[in-house]
């Protein structure tokens, strides 16, 4: 009698037990995430401004203009216009003698192509609750300069980040070195011409 009633007592503090425990709910905070995702369009429309360098002929102001297709998550290519205008030579400053080029021989144009691959994309983050898309690319192309009144062969290599503002529209921080050679000075020499400049990009 006394094993039968202390199975039943056992079977009771069973019972209890795990009813209290279906009753325990865990107090832990969900957090609602959004995260905005990026158009599904493949057409890049981009528009800088920024800094151009041209050798021997000092600091320039620099607009420029892309059309960019993506082919996939990784690589782009892109179609590039750029224009600025060129100063004077350190001569030209210090001896005082006829200019080596006339207002319009002044103008720097280039236009051409060019291969990007996607090296870093990722986020960055504004602040503990906030971040934002982002990418790191490089590329390398190649097109045609105006400058001088020559129309000479250019490489073009660089570097461009990239931060997503919304799902279709972004801003673009852009490196670039224009490497062609010129003979303005008497002397054939390949020049490197770097430039820095920020735009923003539509997605369409």
């Amino acid at each position: 009698m006394e094993t039968w009633l202390q199975r039943i007592f056992l079977a009771l503090s069973l019972a209890s037990a795990a009813a209290a425990a279906q009753q325990v709910e865990p107090d832990i905070p969900r957090e609602v995430v959004t995260e905005d995702l990026l158009d599904s369009e493949n057409w890049l429309f981009s528009a800088r401004v920024g800094v151009l360098g041209i050798e021997d002929f000092g600091s320039s102001a620099l607009a420029a203009i892309q059309l960019t297709y993506h082919i996939n998550e990784d690589f782009y290519l892109a179609a590039d216009y750029a224009m600025a205008k060129a100063g004077r030579t350190s001569f030209e400053e210090l001896s005082g003698a006829a200019p080596l080029l006339t207002d319009s021989e002044r103008e720097w144009r280039y236009y051409g192509g060019q291969l990007g691959y996607m090296l870093l994309p990722g986020e960055v983050f504004l602040s503990r609750d906030y971040a934002m898309n982002s990418g790191l690319s490089v590329f390398a192309g190649a097109g045609n300069v105006d400058f001088a009144g020559d129309n000479v062969f250019a490489l073009q290599f660089g570097s461009q980040f990239r931060l997503y503002a919304t799902d279709w529209l972004a801003v673009e921080l852009t490196f670039s070195d224009y490497v062609f050679e010129t003979t303005i000075l008497a002397r054939s020499k390949t020049t490197h011409n770097l430039a820095l400049a920020l735009g923003v990009a539509v997605y369409f």
